[in-house]
């Protein structure tokens, strides 16, 4: 389940280098504080260090975890979730090192040049009103903090959680059939599909004739996720497959397309948790971010500290 939560955050972005408490593009004010948590990040990058406020720094959290333009209770669904995740890691301190989060992160800079100055214009205050309208918020289950996995769009249902995580179970999600991206396709080569399951860690040794006849999902859970699958004679998760053949979920399948392999995923993410998709469409129909939570994360308390 930690692989799951790791995957939540996108890659390859730079982190976050300031307090936005600086003027940005066309003089755009952010010296006010969303409000004050009591508990900062201390920015240990490079031979300095810089503490920012919690609350602050959940804004370029958000830049990254969800799409800007969604609705504004699932904004602050997602608020609340990314703020549970800081203090859970944080525990009862009251600081903790940026790099101890491992978490991507967007500063306002950074945000105005991947979307650009008029939806920064935008979208940049909305996260700042999602983070504030839920200052303090947090998600709790038996005394402590949830570990709130979250996803982009679901195969067609939220997946049920284990024993560590109660609170996560299935729930149905039929409009996310509806979602930009929610089926995927590729065209491989035997042997790119052999290459790719190669290079795993634990190599299965696949030769490309030996492609798919050697393959096969060996377990599925009840929301249609590989849990179990086996390459030649040793068995892997379904997230191992899925990033080793770059899929968007381990809601997948391998199909004969002639000479070549037809491979197919549904849903975006590993499928625990919230789903983004689907809390924007229940906030379209006049959900609260609190009833979202709820729906998501069953039966888990929403506390403001």
């Amino acid at each position: 389940m930690r692989k799951l939560l790791a995957a939540c955050a996108a890659a390859l972005l730079v982190p976050y280098l300031t307090t936005l408490a600086l003027a940005g593009p066309d003089g755009m004010e952010r010296g006010k504080a969303v409000q004050t948590a009591g508990r900062a990040i201390i920015l240990d990058r490079g031979e300095g260090r810089a503490s920012v406020d919690l609350e602050e720094y959940l804004v370029g959290l958000l830049a990254v975890q969800i799409p800007a333009e969604y609705e504004m209770e699932a904004l602050k669904a997602q608020a609340v979730a990314a703020r549970t995740a800081v203090l859970r890691q944080m525990g009862k301190e009251r600081s903790i090192a940026e790099s101890a989060l491992d978490m991507d992160i967007l500063e306002p800079e950074q945000m105005e040049a991947a979307w650009g100055r008029e939806t920064f214009q935008t979208a940049y205050p909305r996260l700042r009103q999602a983070v504030r309208e839920t200052a303090g918020q947090a998600l709790y289950w038996n005394g402590d903090y949830i570990e709130p996995l979250f996803h982009r769009l679901s195969a067609g249902k939220t997946r049920q959680g284990d024993a560590s995580h109660p609170y996560l179970q299935s729930v149905d999600a039929p409009k996310d059939r509806e979602g930009d991206g929610y089926l995927t396709t590729q065209i491989l080569s035997r042997a790119e599909v052999a290459s790719r399951l190669n290079s795993m860690a634990d190599s299965p040794g696949l030769l490309p004739d030996e492609v798919p006849q050697r393959l096969q999902v060996v377990e599925k859970d009840s929301a249609g996720y590989v849990k179990e699958f086996q390459a030649g004679s040793r068995i892997y998760s379904g997230d191992e497959i899925r990033y080793a053949l770059a899929l968007p979920s381990p809601a997948f399948w391998l199909e004969e397309d002639g000479d070549a392999i037809r491979v197919s995923a549904c849903g975006i993410g590993h499928g625990y948790g919230l789903d983004q998709y689907g809390a924007n469409e229940k906030a379209k129909d006049g959900w609260t971010a609190a009833e979202i939570l709820e729906f998501y994360y069953k039966n888990t308390e929403l506390i403001a500290e």
